[in-house]
């Protein structure tokens, strides 16, 4: 795989600096759509980390050769070379992982279980715990501010002056919410009330946006919302049905989410012409609907490229910790230590790609260690993820789906931003981190009240092939109370609990 996007990737380069820049533009994307096609035909996983790091990096980066703005310059070759240094470490860390765990594993096949009305009550507890919180934080920022962004004049940036250190960032995780929606329903899709905090979630979040005009927002809860989707339903094996149907709904969602899109631009006082004007295209006469989106994916590169020219020395570290630096108040204590500023062509125009502070901060050795690391971590996710979609146990730690579709966020987007510098990314990673870990504890503690109340239970263990790649190896078990179990089972649960005491540990699923 590595052989393929070498050879192809740098026949691109070559045919670029031959100045045919629609063949380079055209080689590189289809290498980009060729990559994620392998990977979901080698994983049955629509929602990889490779293969959408690939459609959203190296097609983005494809998309950039066309070079079609005035702002538009020849790439440096070092650009090249860290745009594949990127891909190629990020398999690379992600093969490690996955090697690591290639071996045989101990599989547990559990049989079902009644699921406790509790489980699904917790879970819609949550829910609208984060309704209220987020609700609840977003007035209190109205009114320390006395301005809503939707309702001012003539403010193109007002979006971005609506904002209130750490408060805003328990306002915004609202675009988590159609998440725990989606994750509660899928649980058990019978229950009618489940249907009814999804609706109720993907209102409140269009509401929200459209008062914080935010197009991010908006794009990010939509996008992760239908990971979660797209997981649920394929299932790691089954295909879509496609039918019409889903095509009607697939539709009239598109078409709904361009009109909010449309209608927020417009509140954001963003004109054509100001956007006209901002992107300055070759091409005068180019729709702004072909215009914005291309600018939004190739002009990042334009930048990347563009600090790979000028930077003059490294930043050691300065721009990967600087949500380190804003969390403990460092920043505002000594302003010199994220004293490092951003090189970009155009001040209007400041979204930089995934890996801009890799480079930043160590040059290309930052860009193989990070990449590596962003492949490794991300991989391990990704399995925990399916391994928890895939078993049918009664009672799944399913928000880890949430993290990993918020990671696939950024492979996906991985040319619009750094998101691992981005001090919103690691709150709403801790406060997701947290919720995994109360919900562990309190699965935990349901299982060991069940092993206190003396229930026998039937476990199966099989080898297989399958590879769960579970960190630990742990062995997940879920137990099923059995009838009669004085006929079919040693009824002592001493001695049952003896005979099976190293299976009964429990980790993350």
């Amino acid at each position: 795989m590595l052989f393929i996007f070498t050879t192809l990737y740098f026949f691109s380069m070559m045919v670029y600096y031959l100045n045919h820049n629609i063949v380079a533009s055209v080689v590189m994307i289809s290498l980009a759509i060729f990559l994620y096609i392998i990977e979901v035909g080698k994983n049955k996983r629509y929602i990889n980390i490779r293969g959408l790091y690939a459609l959203g990096f190296i097609g983005g980066f494809g998309l950039s050769l066309l070079k079609l703005s005035k702002l538009s310059d020849t790439y440096n070759f070092l650009t090249f070379i860290a745009v594949f240094i990127s891909y190629f470490s990020l398999y690379f860390g992600s093969f490690i992982e996955d090697r690591k765990n290639r071996k045989r594993n101990i599989v547990i096949k559990p049989y079902r279980t009644e699921k406790s009305s509790s489980f699904f009550t917790s879970q819609e507890v949550l829910i609208l715990i984060i309704f209220i919180v987020t609700f609840l934080s977003f007035v209190v920022e109205a009114s320390i501010l006395k301005f809503v962004p939707l309702f001012t004049i003539k403010t193109p940036h007002a979006y971005s002056t609506f904002h209130i250190f750490m408060l805003h960032y328990i306002t915004t995780f609202y675009i988590f919410l159609p998440c725990f929606a989606l994750c509660n329903y899928f649980v058990n899709t019978e229950r009618n009330i489940s249907k009814v905090f999804v609706i109720a979630s993907y209102i409140y979040v269009v509401i929200m946006a459209l008062l914080m005009v935010s197009r991010s927002q908006l794009v990010i809860s939509m996008v992760l919302s239908l990971f979660i989707v797209v997981m649920y339903k394929s299932k790691n094996i089954k295909l879509f049905k496609i039918n019409k149907n889903s095509i009607m709904r697939m539709a009239t969602f598109l078409i709904l989410f361009i009109i909010l899109y449309l209608i927020i631009t417009i509140n954001r006082a963003h004109n054509i012409e100001y956007l006209n004007g901002i992107f300055e295209m070759k091409n005068d006469k180019m729709p702004i609907f072909i215009t914005q989106p291309y600018m939004y994916i190739a002009h990042n590169f334009e930048n990347l490229n563009y600090m790979i020219n000028k930077i003059f020395r490294w930043s050691f570290g300065r721009k990967i910790l600087f949500p380190f630096f804003t969390l403990t108040f460092i920043k505002k204590l000594f302003p010199i230590v994220v004293d490092a500023p951003y090189y970009v062509i155009k001040e209007e125009l400041s979204t930089l790609t995934i890996i801009y502070d890799f480079y930043y901060d160590f040059g290309l050795v930052g860009v193989a260690v990070f990449s590596f690391l962003m492949g490794y971590i991300g991989k391990k996710i990704e399995d925990k993820a399916y391994f928890v979609l895939n078993n049918d146990i009664p009672i799944k730690n399913n928000y880890i789906l949430i993290m990993f579709a918020y990671y696939s966020y950024f492979m996906t987007f991985s040319f619009f931003q750094t998101y691992f510098s981005l001090t919103d990314t690691w709150v709403y990673i801790i406060i997701l981190t947290i919720i995994i870990s109360f919900f562990k504890m309190t699965r935990n503690l349901y299982r060991s009240n069940v092993v206190k109340n003396g229930k026998s239970r039937k476990v199966i263990i099989e080898e297989t092939d399958y590879i769960d790649n579970d960190d630990n190896d742990n062995i997940e078990i879920v137990e099923e109370e059995i009838e009669n179990s004085e006929k079919e089972y040693d009824t002592n649960i001493e001695e049952y609990s003896s005979k099976y005491s190293s299976y009964f540990k429990y980790d993350d699923d």
